[in-house]
C-alpha cells in the first residue's frame, strides 16, 4: 500500500503546483495589465474623474419637462428625448434640460457622460454632442460653454461613453441641449491603434485600426457630476 501512497501524494503535489504557477501567472498579467493602464494618461485622467469602474447611475425619475435638482458630488443619469422642452438658443434650437443647483457656486467642475444608446432610425448607436448654457433666474442665457474634447470610453461588456469636463463660473442653473450643425455628424475616433508582434513560430501577425464612428443625434442620455472647487480653472 506505502507505492500507492507516494503516487497520490506525488500527484497532489504535482496538481497544487501547477495551480500554484497559474495562479501566479495570473497575477503577473494582471500586473502588467494594472501597469500598462496606469501608465496610459487617459485612463489616469478617466479613473480619477469618472472612478475606475463604469457607471452604473439609475435613471433620475424627473419628468422630461422638469428641471433636474442636481447635488453637489452626486451623479444624476436624465434622457433628453423627445419629450423634452425645445427652444431657440444662441447656437441653435434644440431639445434640452434645466439642471438647478442648491445654490450658486463660484467655481465648479461639471463632468460629463454622454452614453451611446441604440439608434432608434436605424442600425448601431449614436450619441448626443452636449452644449451648456449658463442661465439666470429667468431663463435668459448668460454664456455659452462648448462641452470640448470628448474622449471616448470603450469596455467588455458596459456601455460606450463619451467623457468631457468643463469647468464653470458663477452658476446656479444651466441648460445642457445640442447644436443643429451637431445632428446628422460623427465622432470619430480611433480606439486601438495598428496593433502587431511575433508569434511563438517567428511569424509575425497585424491588425488594422480599430476606428469607432458614433452617429450623433438630436436626444440622447447622460450623466453629469458637479463638485464645488477652491478657485477657478480646478478640476479637470
Amino acid at each position: 500500500m506505502e507505492p500507492i501512497v507516494v503516487r497520490h501524494v506525488f500527484f497532489d503535489t504535482a496538481v497544487h503546483l501547477r495551480r500554484v504557477l497559474v495562479l501566479a501567472f495570473a497575477l503577473a498579467g494582471f500586473t502588467i495589465g494594472a501597469a500598462a493602464c496606469a501608465a496610459n494618461p487617459f485612463v489616469e485622467w478617466r479613473d480619477r474623474l469618472f472612478g475606475a469602474k463604469a457607471d452604473d447611475t439609475p435613471l433620475s425619475a424627473t419628468a422630461p419637462h422638469e428641471a433636474i435638482e442636481l447635488d453637489f458630488d452626486r451623479p444624476e443619469r436624465f434622457r433628453i428625448d423627445e419629450a423634452s422642452f425645445e427652444r431657440d438658443f444662441p447656437e441653435g434650437k434644440s431639445r434640452y434640460r434645466v439642471v438647478e443647483l442648491p445654490r450658486q457656486v463660484a467655481h465648479a467642475t461639471l463632468r460629463i457622460r454622454v452614453r451611446a444608446v441604440p439608434n432608434d432610425r436605424g442600425r448601431g448607436n449614436t450619441v448626443f454632442k452636449p452644449v451648456l448654457y449658463l442661465l439666470d433666474d429667468r431663463d435668459k442665457v448668460l454664456e455659452t460653454k462648448d462641452v470640448d474634447p470628448l474622449y471616448i470610453d470603450i469596455r467588455p461588456f458596459k456601455p460606450t461613453r463619451l467623457l468631457a469636463c468643463v469647468n464653470l463660473e458663477k452658476v446656479r442653473r444651466l441648460a445642457i441641449a445640442t447644436t443643429p450643425k451637431a445632428v446628422g455628424t460623427s465622432f470619430d475616433a480611433t480606439a486601438r491603434g495598428k496593433l502587431s508582434a511575433p508569434s511563438k513560430g517567428k511569424f509575425y501577425y497585424s491588425t488594422d485600426p480599430m476606428k469607432v464612428k458614433l452617429p450623433y443625434a438630436a436626444t440622447g442620455e447622460l450623466v453629469v457630476e458637479l463638485s464645488e472647487q477652491p478657485a477657478a480653472d480646478q478640476g479637470c
